[in-house]
């Protein structure tokens, strides 16, 4: 539902046939100089007080020319305000391509309740159009991008174009909260449906009074099913809404692969332009959904002009594809048809470094249900600056990874490693990384009790 600002797009059939034919419309950035990156810009201000809710970073690549613009938020189920981590590792696949990154946090629902997140959002988005001359941002090409509970707030930032009561009066006023390109992974569309969904033995009771849904409507999702129907993105679905791109894994034991089944086909049958990306055994993961182990066994719908299209094994779920929907939703190319680019690599870890040093981890969780967020942060108590890390330790229950932001993270059993991505390798003595992490467990959720980074003991706080 919306009045959009968006730019001309190719019809989804013809989008459909080219794609099938090999042939992408392909924008080539004018630079691909280093990227400047400013960080905990506010967008609004606090709620509560020294909250990270109302906070952006900006990843900028270099250059003169206005720039389309890409906001991301990682998924936290709700129970964090940081969803602006995890945009460094986007811009380094996307930068490159001459795409600015937001990474925008909004409010966790112990902080405010829905619609507060997406009147967050929307304050984000107008505040960026507001400066998009300060930040070289094309004020009519912006797309927003986000996993699980980030993905929800893409979609609802796609599908709520001209919905007052969703706006909100937070920040910047006066200026258009619309987006021109949705693309969200594994985000909630239909809360009521989720536990119908799940996959046996999934270990997840959405309808309980403690489920991420539950705990941002501020009431058991079963009880208020007319205020969760206000929450739900196919609510608002229309024939005007910007094109999505969703992508799932078939696996995902989190949220439902039904989830984005059924926005896609809301989309479909009111006529909008969307794809699907359907992963066998990709989990809830980004990395996983986007693996290139899965290249080749996807299936993809793609809606427009009220038709469809489906087709198996292309094209895959990588930053090639993004890069062309993008294009193509953004009217990036104006038209012109090039080859697609090679494949990009995402950038690799640093090689963590032998020898002593002295550290600190504070470790801390959210528990709901049989789920967790949790949030790490190593600071380096030595002298030597910390070039390259990995950070492992060892659960004492039954408690598994399934989603990480600012780390690469690894479970071997009940061994887990993290390690440093490419933006963030780096600890100076006296300084802190962090990262987070989505993840299961069953009866007890106990912290770990120790810590090794590269191989010495650090202090566990």
């Amino acid at each position: 539902m919306r009045s959009r600002i968006r730019a001309a797009v190719a019809t989804g059939v013809t989008t459909a046939l080219l794609a099938m034919a090999g042939v992408v419309f392909h924008w080539l950035p004018a630079s691909a100089a280093p990227a400047e990156t400013i960080t905990d810009v506010a967008y609004a201000p606090a709620q509560p007080a020294g909250s990270q809710g109302h906070l952006l970073d900006l990843y900028l690549p270099g250059g003169d020319d206005e720039r389309p613009l890409v906001i991301w938020s990682s998924g936290s189920a709700w129970m964090s305000d940081n969803g602006k981590s995890g945009a460094g590792a986007i811009a380094d696949a996307l930068n490159p391509r001459g795409y600015a990154v937001a990474g925008v946090s909004v409010r966790s629902s112990s902080q405010a309740t829905f619609p507060a997140q997406v009147h967050d959002i929307k304050a984000a988005i107008r505040f960026l159009r507001a400066n998009a001359e300060q930040y070289q941002l094309d004020p009519d090409r912006f797309a927003i991008m986000g996993t699980s509970s980030g993905g929800w707030v893409a979609s609802m930032a796609g599908v709520s174009g001209g919905v007052a009561e969703l706006e909100g009066n937070l920040g910047t006023t006066g200026v258009s909260s619309d987006v021109q390109a949705s693309i969200p992974f594994f985000g909630p569309s239909d809360f009521l449906l989720m536990n119908s969904q799940s996959l046996p033995g999934s270990g997840w009771d959405h309808d309980a009074a403690d489920s991420p849904g539950s705990l941002l409507m501020g009431c058991p999702i079963q009880t208020c099913p007319d205020e969760v129907a206000k929450a739900n993105p196919i609510t608002y679905v229309d024939q005007n809404d910007p094109p999505m791109l969703l992508l799932h894994g078939q696996g995902d034991t989190v949220v439902p692969h039904g989830q984005s089944t059924v926005l896609y086909e809301a989309i479909r049958d009111q006529c909008g332009d969307a794809r699907f990306i359907s992963v066998p055994n990709a989990g809830h993961s980004r990395t996983d959904v986007m693996s290139s182990s899965h290249f080749g066994a996807q299936t993809v719908y793609t809606a427009g002009d009220c038709q469809e299209t489906v087709t198996n094994g292309s094209p895959d779920p990588s930053w090639d594809t993004i890069d062309a929907f993008l294009e193509d939703a953004l009217d990036l190319d104006g038209g012109t048809a090039s080859p697609s680019p090679s494949p990009s690599t995402s950038p690799s870890p640093s090689t963590p470094p032998d020898g002593d040093l002295t550290c600190q981890v504070a470790y801390s969780a959210n528990s709901w249900n049989t789920g967790f967020t949790a949030e790490v942060t190593i600071t380096n108590t030595g002298d030597t600056t910390v070039d390259g890390w990995s950070l492992a330790w060892t659960w004492p229950d039954d408690q598994q990874v399934t989603n990480a932001w600012n780390a690469a993270v690894n479970q071997s059993g009940a061994q887990v490693t993290a390690d440093n991505v490419g933006y963030n390798g780096t600890i100076a003595p006296d300084s802190s990384a962090n990262f987070g992490f989505q993840g299961t467990y069953s009866g007890t959720n106990n912290p770990p009790t120790q810590f090794t980074l590269n191989g010495d003991a650090c202090t566990a706080s």
